[in-house]
């Protein structure tokens, strides 16, 4: 595989990818909106291209050379920002891969962005980029990851951890560096070549008994709070946080919706790949060597 093009590679879940297709010998570039962050990053390790997925221009000038696509695009927090970018972004990415002659394209989207919960604006823009994707004539494979472990530390805030809802719910969730691991095996061979691919961690749970994990081993002096939903929506209406509003309407949806309504089973990505095995608790234990250096 020559050089690969990624879209959204300076993110949470973007740096390990890159990371791990360096590892891997697979030479990257970067497309950023922002060079000198990237260049933070990464250094020499990789060569970059600065652009935007709204200027189909940019995004040919940045192919040249390359010979397939890595597309991690986070929209939000409105709904305008989320089709913006994650929907008529995927769609330019399509048009100039198709122009300049890529080979495969692999992609990111969500255990449950499907038709069914095509209500919801995150899953509606990544279910609609799939469709596009497919009919595009390009060769594509689909990742579909649940809930990352990595989100778990974004629930903190001060001394407690806060989750918004019943927090009945499950999702497997999957250590970024196991969904990494796969996303180099897809540019590796062809076997994963036109499929979509469901990826589960090893164990399903709530998000309370995740978080409840997390900080056991990391921070077991913080406390979790619940917040009702219905409490959540009301004090939005008072708040011009738009990244607030954004996140309690996600939670609502995860809060009605958990991976037990996966419309394919991760049973193929398993037999291809070999199953993520990273736990909660192995991944929290990684988490608290690397960030508090115990």
């Amino acid at each position: 595989m020559g050089k690969i093009l990624v879209v959204g590679g300076t993110g949470m879940l973007g740096r390990p990818v890159v990371v791990h297709l360096l590892s891997n010998d697979l030479p990257v570039r970067i497309f950023t909106t922002d060079e000198p962050r990237a260049r933070d990053f990464f250094g020499d390790h990789t060569d970059f291209a600065e652009g935007d997925v709204g200027d189909i221009e940019s995004l040919k000038r940045a192919m040249d050379g390359c010979e397939a696509v890595y597309i991690n695009l986070k929209g939000g927090p409105n709904d305008d920002e989320y089709t913006r970018i994650e929907l008529e972004g995927s769609k330019n990415i399509y048009t100039a891969a198709k122009q300049a002659g890529i080979s495969k394209v692999v992609q990111i989207s969500h255990s449950l962005a499907d038709k069914r919960h095509s209500h919801f604006i995150t899953q509606h823009v990544k279910y609609e980029a799939e469709l596009d994707l497919i009919s595009s004539g390009l060769t594509y494979t689909i990742l579909k990851p649940s809930w990352f472990c990595e989100s778990l530390p974004l629930f903190m805030k001060d001394s407690k951890a806060v989750y918004v809802g019943s927090g009945k719910t499950s999702f497997y969730f999957l250590a970024v560096t196991d969904y990494a691991n796969i996303v180099s095996q897809c540019f590796m061979s062809d076997k994963a070549d036109n499929k979509i691919l469901t990826i589960f961690g090893p164990e399903p749970m709530p998000l309370p008994e995740a978080l409840r994990r997390f900080l056991s081993t990391c921070h077991p002096n913080i406390t979790i709070d619940q917040l009702p939903l219905w409490l959540a929506k009301f004090s939005t209406l008072f708040s011009s946080n738009k990244m607030l509003k954004s996140a309690v309407k996600l939670m609502g949806f995860f809060d009605k919706h958990g991976d037990d309504e996966v419309e394919t089973s991760p049973d193929e990505a398993n037999k291809l790949f070999g199953a993520p095995t990273t736990t909660v608790d192995e991944w929290s234990l990684i988490y608290r060597k690397i960030v508090k250096g115990m």
